[in-house]
């Protein structure tokens, strides 16, 4: 991994442009899919981006570092991933270079009846099998060959019980870990989506830390969620929970090749909440990470 950045928070073109300074961020995470003009349900090719945000982007970039994160990819699909994404992120990283590039651990393609690529409707998670780690290293491995930066896999936040697996793999952790071990990859840790899971499935978040190589974490996500039909969804539609922070201050502790700690929030939702109280978040991820960076600086 590139030096330790700091903290991030997403490009979202109609927020104030004060937002995106060293003030506040230490770097850019920006979603190229966001980039493109919409597409047709199911459409796996020509993801064109949109002139005017990208000379948004170039300016935003020219001020601080950038890093990539996609929701797109669908490096789980059996049939195979959505190369569009690749193509375009060939010519981005040409136009804006990134430090590191993460996407999910999931797929959100199928292959239809007739052979069309049809879209799931929301992300789905891999099922935790050896046959399925295997699919997902060998991508994983052939996505940093080709950018030469690091590439991380984010854990999902999911809402499904009943997945097969197999001895020694048996979940979602076991699962992140048979992958990175194989591909030399490095996990985007996605402290939310592991508080969603908590909540949902009933274990003990804290507790599930010990389960991931923390020396492999990358970045670090945290994001506000709400509740829908039953379920705690991972919605980053609000504030930081206060159990994300802790789960962030154990994180970091324990966790020393983190590049950087990212505040995710959707676009219709950032402007419902507003850039006063989005740098109040951003402001107090700062004092969390400059505190664990400070002591770690002390101790060595």
């Amino acid at each position: 991994m590139p030096g330790p950045l700091g903290v991030g928070f997403g490009y979202i073109a109609g927020l104030p442009s004060a937002l995106y300074g060293p003030d506040l961020l230490d770097f850019i995470e920006i979603t190229v899919e966001t980039l493109c003009r919409p597409r047709p349900a199911g459409r796996t090719t020509a993801l064109i981006p949109v002139p005017e945000r990208m000379e948004r982007v170039r300016e935003a970039a020219a001020r601080l570092p950038v890093t990539v994160h996609g929701v797109e990819l669908s490096i789980g699909s059996f049939h195979g991933m959505n190369t569009a994404c690749l193509e375009m992120l060939d010519g981005f990283q040409f136009e804006v270079p990134f430090l590191w590039h993460s996407e999910h651990l999931g797929f959100q393609t199928t292959l239809g009846p007739d052979g069309t690529v049809r879209e799931t409707g929301v992300p789905l998670p891999m099922p935790p099998t050896e046959e399925a780690a295997r699919l997902v290293a060998g991508r994983a491995a052939s996505i940093q060959a080709r950018y030469g930066v690091p590439f991380l896999l984010e854990n999902p936040a999911h809402y499904l019980r009943a997945l097969p697996d197999d001895p020694g793999i048996t979940d979602e952790f076991g699962l992140m870990a048979r992958i990175l071990e194989l591909s030399g990859c490095r996990q985007l840790l996605d402290l939310h989506n592991l508080y969603c899971n908590a909540i949902n499935f009933g274990f003990d978040a804290s507790r599930a830390l010990d389960r991931i190589a923390l020396d492999r974490v990358g970045e670090i996500h945290i994001a506000g969620g709400s509740w829908m039909d039953g379920f705690y969804m991972d919605a980053h539609d609000g504030r930081v929970p206060e159990p994300v922070w802790d789960l962030l201050e154990q994180a970091l502790a324990r966790a020393p090749n983190t590049g950087g700690v990212v505040f995710e929030m959707l676009e219709d939702h950032a402007h419902r909440l507003g850039p006063d109280a989005i740098a109040r978040e951003l402001e107090r991820a700062r004092r969390v990470w400059r505190h664990h960076r400070i002591r770690d600086a002390v101790a060595a």
